[in-house]
Order: structure tokens, then C-alpha cells, then sequence
């Protein structure tokens, strides 16, 4: 996601009702070990400039994922669609109402205590409830730096995106030792690396990335060697990477987390900068999450996440990436403090986006209502539905499926 670490204290400010009760809540005692991936991310050729889509199409038509979308009902296959936010101290009450409702991931948050003890505990408990039909997916910002949800006891402290970004051959190792980690507790997804390229004209002016270090470089590079070796090294774990936050918040000065009305006036459908996404995507990253900001040279009147030109014509149409798309989180983001929480969906979905990301797990029921009220339509139903398909897909994919 796109908040750093030491930004997130205000964002647990503001969300303390909600998260407050997370070491007092109940957690189950059983290990979680994740499941071995039975299919790894085929890697791609596309590059910006590429017309036509070379990524080969998520097998969303598999019979598994056919045979899983036919025995889920309505309310279960639009849960799909959602990841919300799970302290990885202790599953908090809002937490647990929510994986009532079968939500299709989580992401842990508030970790910097927890042991890999407490967070396998997390995770059992909260698959018990939320993935005893379809697993979750199972997320969290482990970047470095700033910027690492699981720093308790057992995980190792992972040094910023500036210091990893300067030996990319070492750099994919390191990867592979944290993502090992992840992987014991049961993450199964891993929301980075940071693909931006921070303009070296605005340096720690870079409210989202610079001022923290989250970047790998100023230059691609510098930073695409680094995208494809973290994401070779995740993948060597077991773990998928998420390429982030496309198409790149490395050119404005504004966190879309604190600020709304973030444009970017620089980036446009050719930019250089876009070649780290493209080299995330050729090394086989399976998610993508898109930036909150809105991009005045490519769809000035959309915010990215809500931008089919960013979505289907930019990330899949010239990039060919055929992974699931994703929010960063919706939650609590400044930027979005003037849509509707169920819009906050809706309208991600329609674009052409697949995963709605929210820390707020109280946000998901309003969601599934807006989700389920949308889907009246025939048009939007069908939209909907390929997206719970290519979430499936992903989990069949990552060996978190069975069938």
C-alpha cells in the first residue's frame, strides 16, 4: 500500500475504534504453514511500447475456477472481490465480523510486535473463519525501511527500497530470505515491491516514496533490475510480488493517504518510468495495485484507480499484463474521502480493476451491498464476474485453491 510506516500512526489514529481491540481478541493456536505453489507466473515480453498483449490470459476458464465460482453463491463470489485489514497481534472484533463474510484476502497490519508465533496464530484463526470454504489470500506491506508491517521477533529488519536497489544480484537472495519468512507464516502475497521512479528533482520532496527511502532509484536502470530481482526472489519463496502503484508516484509531490486532488502532471502512456512496471511484469509479478493519484497527460478526468484507460488500455492493452489488478488501500486514503465507501468498489470494478483493498474491515459490508446492487446490471455483472474469476484464478495459480 502506499502509506509508509511512520504515516500509518495517524491512519491507526483515526481508525482506533476500529483496532483498538486487537491484542484483547482471541487468535487460534495452529500452525499456518502456506501451501506450495502449484503453478509459477509465467514471465512475460511485454514493454510499454508493446501494441498488442503478449502476457498469455489468466486462465480464469480452468475447471477448477469454474467448479469454485458454480458452488459459491452470490454473496460469497462478490466477497471475493475484498481484502480487509487484520491487526497480526490478535484478530480484533470488527476484524473477525468481517471474515464472517468470507472476504477473499486479508492484509495484516499493525505487526511491529508480533512475533512469527503470534502471526501464524493470526492467520490460522483468521483462514478458520474467513477461508474455510475458498483460502484467502493472505497479504501484507513487508517492503523495508519504513514500510514493514512484520518486524516482530523471528522476521528479519529489511533495510529501505535505496539500500536494496544498489546490488540487484544480491538483492534477489534477500528477497528470497524474507519471503521464506512470509511463507512460514502463511502470507501468501507480499504488496511489493515499489516500482515508482522517484523524479530526482523532487527527491525527499516525494511525499509517497522519496521522503522515506521506499524507492530503488531515480532512474529505471537503476530500478527495474531491482523490481525484476525482488520479484525473482519472492517468487523463489513461494510468495507472489505486487508491483506498486502504477503507473508510478514518483513524480508528485502529495501521499494520496493525506492529500486529495494528487495529479500528476508528468507521467504520460510513454513514459521511461514505466519500463520497472514493464520489468515486474515480464518477471512474472501477479498483482499489480494502482496508484490513488489522478494523471493529467493519460486520463485527466479519472483517478487511476478509477481510470479504464490506465487500467484496460495502459496496464493490460500496451503492457499485456493479465494479472489481478488491485487498490491500494481505500480505506482510510485521503484521496478517496469524497467517493462513497461502496462506490470506492463499484467504480474501481467497472473501470477494469479486481481487488479492492481496505484496512478497514467494517468497510466490507457496505462494499458487498454496493457490489451486489450494481450487479443488477448485466453489464456490470458480467465485469464483476471476470474479476472473481481472476482472483480465483491467482489462487489456483499460487496453490491456494484446490479443487
Amino acid at each position: 500500500m502506499t502509506p509508509p510506516r511512520p504515516d500509518r500512526r495517524p491512519l491507526r489514529l483515526a481508525g482506533a475504534a476500529l483496532l483498538a481491540a486487537a491484542l484483547a481478541a482471541g487468535c487460534g493456536a495452529g500452525q499456518a504453514p502456506a501451501p506450495t505453489p502449484t503453478t509459477a507466473a509465467a514471465p512475460t515480453t511485454a514493454t510499454p511500447t508493446t501494441a498488442t498483449p503478449t502476457t498469455p490470459a489468466a486462465p480464469t476458464d480452468s475447471a477448477c475456477v469454474t467448479a469454485t465460482w458454480n458452488r459459491l453463491t452470490p454473496a460469497q463470489r462478490w466477497a471475493q472481490l475484498v481484502v480487509v485489514g487484520v491487526p497480526a497481534g490478535g484478530v480484533s472484533q470488527a476484524a473477525r465480523a468481517a471474515l464472517a463474510k468470507e472476504p477473499g484476502g486479508i492484509i495484516l497490519t499493525d505487526g511491529a510486535t508480533a512475533s512469527t508465533d503470534d502471526v501464524t496464530q493470526v492467520v490460522t484463526s483468521a483462514q478458520a473463519t474467513g477461508g474455510a470454504d475458498v483460502p484467502m489470500l493472505v497479504t501484507t506491506d513487508q517492503e523495508g525501511g519504513q514500510v514493514q508491517q512484520l518486524k516482530g521477533p523471528g522476521f528479519t529488519r529489511i533495510p529501505p527500497g535505496t539500500t536494496q536497489g544498489r546490488d540487484a544480484e544480491a538483492l534477489r537472495g534477500d528477497a528470497r530470505t524474507w519471503g521464506k519468512e512470509l511463507r512460514d507464516v502463511g502470507v501468501t502475497a507480499d504488496l511489493a515491491p515499489v516500482a515508482d521512479v522517484v523524479d530526482p528533482d523532487l527527491g525527499t520532496a516525494n511525499a509517497t516514496d522519496g521522503k522515506y527511502g521506499r524507492q530503488f532509484g531515480t532512474d529505471v536502470a537503476t530500478v527495474a533490475p531491482a523490481v525484476t530481482a525482488f520479484v525473482g526472489g519472492m517468487a523463489d519463496a513461494g510468495v507472489a510480488s505486487t508491483l506498486k502503484h502504477f503507473p508510478g508516484l514518483g513524480a508528485v509531490r502529495q501521499n494520496t493517504d493525506f492529500a486529495g486532488g494528487v495529479v500528476d502532471t508528468a507521467t504520460g502512456a510513454d513514459s521511461p518510468s514505466l519500463q520497472s512496471f514493464a520489468a515486474g511484469i515480464r518477471a512474472g509479478a501477479p498483482l499489480v495495485m494502482m496508484s490513488s493519484a489522478q494523471y493529467a497527460k493519460i486520463d485527466p478526468g479519472h483517478q487511476a484507480l478509477f481510470s479504464s484507460k490506465i487500467m484496460r488500455d495502459l496496464l493490460r492493452g500496451q503492457l499485456g499484463f493479465r494479472g489481478v489488478i488491485m487498490t491500494d488501500d481505500v480505506g482510510v486514503a485521503q484521496a478517496l474521502a469524497d467517493t462513497p465507501v461502496g462506490a470506492r468498489a463499484t467504480r474501481f470494478l467497472a473501470a477494469g480493476g479486481d481487488l479492492v483493498l481496505t484496512v478497514r474491515p467494517g468497510d466490507l459490508t457496505p462494499m458487498l451491498d454496493a457490489i451486489t446492487t450494481a450487479a443488477r446490471d448485466p453489464a456490470f455483472a458480467a465485469r464483476a464476474q471476470d474479476a472473481v474469476r481472476r482472483v480465483l484464478a491467482l489462487k489456483e495459480a499460487r496453490g491456494i485453491l484446490h479443487c
